[in-house]
């Protein structure tokens, strides 16, 4: 019965459309908005401020309105062109001006494409403010899309494509008598930076069930907070299609790729790296800064925990404050920071990094009966936070000793041994963003899942009956793990960055458009 009354409002449309103009198509930016009374081209209309300038016009050389009639499936195109004759890149802002639209919410659907005036530009989709044209029963001002860079120079023309759509299971039978009328308005643009993204985005106060593996994107209405040890920390979890940053060229010139673990209480961003691709592109492969890297080749002793330890590699340790006097770099940590100081220092970019705290919890957890040293059966903190032991499932973004809050020369909280401001995740923070409790049996769709196993920051425990030391790490089924530090697995470095910076850092953080370094005069 539905369906013959889908085929009754098609040949309806269809039949009155004959007779009357029912469905109203008027894309009057040339014709009403531009008001061209003789010249037979578009009027323009610039913008300026300062050394800011940009001019909007219609593409389309004709004087007449266009009303019409559409049958369902029925698209109508309008290009529009805005040129920036200014000295400086700008942003613009379409929207959809004096509109009245009365179809049903989602009977109008829109895209919008744009082409760059560059030699083989191709039609190139962008983001826009909402999928459907805003219904409006009078006249109002809706935005179609912000945040449109316009380089200095160039010219760009926009597509705009309305579609009617055939509804599946809705009755569509107002949208008979419908009408859609609009105009079109440039507005300066605001720019997109991580700064803005941090300064408006929503921050939840609610706790998210942290046993539950997050597979979809629960910050899309807000990111959620914890306190670490400078304030307030803010965190992605789930999904995250949102968190992608491409910053700094590798040693192969490639760009590489992160994403963003969380914005820490000072305003620093702490992200993980996550792949490398072709410079001035936005793809990349998914992927570690290093692989097949042990913690340490020893694993007798729960000294070897550490990021750092006490005495020399292969010697016992003696007490607990011994094992975890910060005096030998584990292998990791010389193999991480020669990997920074060749694709970070070396490249030019360290300047833009933070020295913020990295976590190595060697805090015994609430049910350890060991010494700390030697062969001793010995349990960390965090084993107590994930669900590795028994006990509420509670991540923390602070860290219990200082000895164990790892900085370069920060030392009114880190303890100042690191050579380099670079450490790996910690399992508090993979379990806030979404891995499921330590008994969980994998999560293959959060963001920081990447097919391979890879270390933390995070020491487990030392197990006396098989004599290894074990640290925390992402199992490659995406659950948290943990694995003798012998083990071979990747490595994907953690670094802060500034937060002076953040106002650099353009785009809107999703994979077609990341946020990236730009604006440096």
């Amino acid at each position: 019965m539905h369906e013959n009354r889908k085929e009754e409002i098609k040949k309806k449309v269809m039949f009155i459309g004959l007779v009357i103009p029912v469905a109203m198509v008027i894309i009057g930016v040339s014709y009403a908005f531009f008001n061209v009374p003789t010249e037979k081209e578009p009027e323009k209309i610039t913008i300026k401020s300062g050394d800011l300038a940009l001019t909007f016009r219609d593409n389309d050389k004709t004087l007449e309105n266009t009303e019409g009639t559409w049958n369902f499936g029925d698209s109508i195109e309008k290009e529009l062109v805005i040129e920036n004759t200014g000295t400086r890149d700008a942003y613009a802002k379409i929207s959809w001006d004096n509109l009245i639209n009365t179809y049903l919410e989602e009977s109008l659907t829109y895209t919008l494409e744009e082409k760059s005036d560059d030699t083989n530009a191709t039609w190139k989709q962008v983001k826009t403010a909402n999928t459907n044209v805003q219904r409006s029963e009078t006249s109002s001002t809706q935005v179609l899309a912000d945040h449109l860079l316009i380089p200095a120079g160039h010219t760009y023309t926009y597509r705009v494509k309305i579609t009617f759509e055939d509804l599946e299971n809705i009755d569509q039978t107002a949208d008979i008598d419908a009408i859609f009328i609009t105009k079109f308005k440039l507005e300066q643009g605001i720019k997109e930076t991580l700064k803005a993204y941090y300064d408006n985005v929503p921050k939840k106060v609610e706790v998210p069930n942290f046993a539950n593996p997050a597979t979809t994107d629960e910050t899309k209405d807000g990111l959620f907070s914890m306190e670490d040890d400078y304030g307030m920390s803010y965190y992605f979890r789930g999904t995250a299609p949102n968190n992608y940053v491409k910053f700094g060229q590798n040693v192969e010139g490639q760009d590489m790729w992160w994403r963003i673990i969380r914005f820490n209480g000072d305003g620093t961003v702490r992200i993980q790296y996550d792949g490398a691709g072709t410079a001035g592109t936005n793809t990349y492969t998914r992927g570690f800064a290093l692989t097949n890297q042990v913690w340490n080749s020893t694993k007798n002793d729960a000294k070897y925990v550490g990021w750092m330890f006490g005495g020399a590699s292969g010697s016992a340790s003696t007490s607990g404050e011994q094992a975890q006097r910060n005096e030998t770099n584990s292998e990791i940590k010389t193999k991480v920071d020669r990997w920074y100081k060749k694709n970070i220092v070396d490249t030019g970019y360290g300047s833009y990094i933070a020295d913020s705290i990295f976590c190595n919890d060697r805090s015994f957890s609430s049910y350890n009966i060991g010494t700390g040293y030697g062969n001793s059966s010995t349990s960390y903190g965090a084993k107590s936070r994930t669900g590795a032991e028994l006990g509420k499932i509670s991540p923390q973004l602070t860290c219990v000793q200082k000895n164990d809050k790892f900085t370069v020369k920060e030392e009114s909280r880190g303890n100042g041994k690191l050579t380099y401001p670079v450490g790996l995740i910690t399992a508090d923070e993979i379990v806030a963003a979404g891995s499921g409790s330590y008994t969980a049996s994998g999560n293959k769709s959060y963001y920081l899942y990447k097919e391979n196993w890879y270390w933390s920051f995070s020491p487990y425990g030392m197990n006396s009956s098989n004599n290894s030391a074990y640290v925390f790490d992402i199992f490659s089924s995406g659950n948290l793990n943990a694995n003798f530090t012998s083990g071979s697995g990747a490595v994907a470095p953690v670094i802060n960055l500034k937060a002076e910076y953040l106002d650099k850092f353009q785009g809107d953080g999703t994979i077609d458009n990341p946020y990236y370094l730009a604006d440096l005069d």
